[in-house]
């Protein structure tokens, strides 16, 4: 018998499609028991809502839709997804919508608005590590047991996650110092402009050098258990005007708004959108869960 091999291209199809889900425990279970695409958790995490919701932080309750790209071949077999074109969330009773918007044809890409043109994204994401938990906050007044109950002030943020877990600049800026020191272990600190700088310690592995262009979201190194630590994390460190402070007290400013006069033209365009997701019905608990 002879076994003939034939190397072609398929066509691809893009299909708009919509989904919903209910939180019970964490986001990637919701996608997973609707048996939707796992890209979604992290394209709803890192893309859409990186900077006005802390994923680490998801309540039982809490819901989402979706109206979103989904690709297929001759229709019926799916390959992937593209953008999500709009997105509510509602995190603690609270509501966010976003919908996908190039202003026009100068900008390179395409941006995350709310219902009101407001953009999404922020200076600084809300975190350096993906669905991870805060296991000890910045606290000057901390006491530790073992130094006698003597206070020894706490000056980052620790995020617990696993060894090996990409640790990611929070945003854009020039890596200033990167190499292993005493406590600190690993580490990397990064200026992002003349006001603020951050630093993560303990990591595993760095993954930049002194002198590099890191942009916001990009993999700078990975957690580890370098130095000084009881367990694997990053402490992210927070530096305004040369002081060291609490990152989840600081106010930031979103990126660059929406012109004016781009406005009613993007309200005319989401308002069909919006309407479709607000139609949009959430799964059967009781079903699914």
């Amino acid at each position: 018998s002879t076994i003939f091999v034939v190397n072609g291209k398929r066509p691809i199809k893009t299909k708009i499609v919509t989904a919903s889900g209910l939180i019970t425990t964490h986001l990637s279970h919701a996608i997973k028991s609707q048996g939707l695409s796992p890209d979604l958790t992290y394209k709803m995490a890192d893309e859409v809502f990186a900077w006005a919701i802390d994923f680490s932080k998801l309540q039982k309750n809490d819901k989402f839709k979706l109206i979103y790209e989904r690709f297929y071949i001759e229709d019926t077999i799916p390959v992937g997804i593209g953008k999500i074109k709009a997105a509510y969330f509602e995190h603690n009773d609270k509501p966010f919508y976003a919908f996908n918007y190039k202003t026009d044809s100068t900008h390179k890409a395409s941006e995350y608005y709310d219902e009101k043109a407001n953009i999404l994204r922020r200076q600084f994401l809300k975190m350096p590590v993906k669905f991870s938990r805060i296991s000890s906050r910045y606290n000057l007044k901390r006491r530790i047991a073992y130094y006698g109950n003597k206070i020894r002030a706490h000056k980052g943020t620790d995020y617990a996650a696993a060894i090996g877990t990409p640790i990611e600049a929070t945003a854009n800026g020039t890596v200033t110092e990167s190499r292993y020191a005493g406590g600190n272990g690993n580490y990397v600190k990064i200026r992002h402009n003349s006001t603020y700088s951050t630093q993560y310690l303990h990591m595993s592995k760095r993954a930049v050098k002194v002198g590099d262009y890191v942009k916001q979201g990009q993999t700078i190194g990975y957690i580890g258990m370098t130095g000084n630590t009881a367990g694997p994390h990053v402490c992210y460190r927070f530096w305004k005007n040369g002081q060291q402070v609490d990152p989840l007290k600081q106010k930031f400013p979103n990126s660059e708004p929406m012109n004016k006069n781009k406005v009613p033209a993007y309200k005319k365009y989401i308002a069909p959108l919006k309407i479709q997701l607000d139609s949009i019905e959430y799964p059967d608990n009781n079903i699914l869960f």
